[in-house]
């Protein structure tokens, strides 16, 4: 018995080894040029067996004619595979590996290579000329008086026509009240035709913001004549809040120097310090319609409302008061219960 299962196992070993003999890798090009007006396999495949001859065989297949120069041909792995079966391959005995499918181009048309993307400038320089187009066309549609922001980006291959100076850009569509997301038809026309896309664009109104009339060092007090309203744009005024009146800024502190038609965010100006550290200052106490006052000398720094630490001048002791105006503070004493 044991002896009949040896001979089995070396039956099997050595169909196997004939079967791997046979066997070939088809791994297909993504691309490939016909070197004749014949298409072989080897022109689609790169062929990978153990027998030179076996490979070199299936190389030397023919499947049809080539394509015309100007019309490529598309070929998938399974009209492949129908082909060499009418040739008699035995599609089991071999692996199709690479490509799903195989563009076939003759020799005098290969395939275009890549564009190569524009450059920074010459990108901006198309960006700007379709925003001058829609902003021209918004202003037949709706005389605002002030441009609206718009917002959108154009696929390289947009960029690339509409950066041409000579190619004149005309805009039509979107809708009333011509803000938020509004639909535009782009068309470019140039010397091969003319080329038309869609293009969706958020447009905004700006708002009115504070800004400096002229320049303000730091640690200036704003008053209403050192600043003006403006039409801010939307991408400065987002998330850092500028400010949308000018009663806002006025009697603030600037934190840093503002240069002239600088609009104001909120970190730029606080609240101005009425005490400073070591300052002496006036404590008034409350308490049961009771105003009193005493003197005491300041540990911190402070703006109006603020809580600022003093000390005593008559017996150094430490308490906390809330700033109530210039080198002025006041705390709130409650009144004493008789028993």
């Amino acid at each position: 018995m044991n002896h009949l299962f040896r001979i089995i196992l070396m039956i099997a070993a050595t169909f196997a080894v004939a079967v791997s003999a046979r066997t070939a890798e088809l791994r297909l090009h993504q691309q490939c040029t016909p070197t004749s007006s014949l298409v072989t396999l080897g022109d689609l495949a790169e062929i990978i067996a153990a027998d030179a001859g076996e490979a070199e065989s299936l190389k030397r297949i023919d499947l049809f004619p080539a394509p015309a120069s100007d019309r490529p041909r598309v070929l998938r792995v399974r009209e492949l595979q129908d082909l060499l079966a009418l040739r008699g391959v035995n599609l089991a005995a071999h692996r199709f590996s690479g490509a799903a499918q195989v563009q076939i181009v003759s020799e005098n048309r290969r395939a275009d290579p890549p564009e190569q993307p524009l450059n920074e400038h010459a990108a901006k320089r198309a960006q700007r000329r379709v925003q001058e187009a829609i902003l021209a066309y918004l202003k037949i549609q709706s005389p605002t008086g002030r441009p609206p922001v718009l917002q959108f980006d154009l696929t390289a291959a947009q960029q690339r026509t509409a950066a041409n100076f000579s190619l004149p850009i005309t805009v039509r569509g979107g809708n009333p009240p011509w803000s938020g997301v509004q639909r535009f038809e782009v068309s470019i026309a140039g010397g091969d035709g003319r080329t038309d896309f869609p293009l969706d664009v958020r447009v905004r109104m700006p708002s009115l913001v504070v800004a400096a009339l002229h320049a303000l060092p730091r640690g200036a007090i704003v008053q209403a004549a050192d600043v003006t309203l403006v039409h801010g744009d939307p991408r400065d005024e987002g998330e850092n809040g500028a400010f949308r009146a000018v009663e806002e800024v006025v009697g603030k502190q600037t934190t840093k120097t503002i240069v002239e038609g600088k609009v104001l965010a909120p970190d730029a100006v606080k609240a101005p310090l009425m005490v400073r550290r070591g300052d002496v200052v006036t404590v008034y106490a409350k308490a049961a319609g009771i105003r009193i006052h005493t003197t005491a000398r300041a540990k911190d720094d402070g703006a109006l409302g603020d809580l600022v630490a003093v000390e005593s001048l008559a017996d150094r002791k430490s308490f906390t008061a809330r700033v109530c105006g210039p080198r002025e503070t006041e705390v709130f004493a409650q009144a004493a219960r008789a028993e």
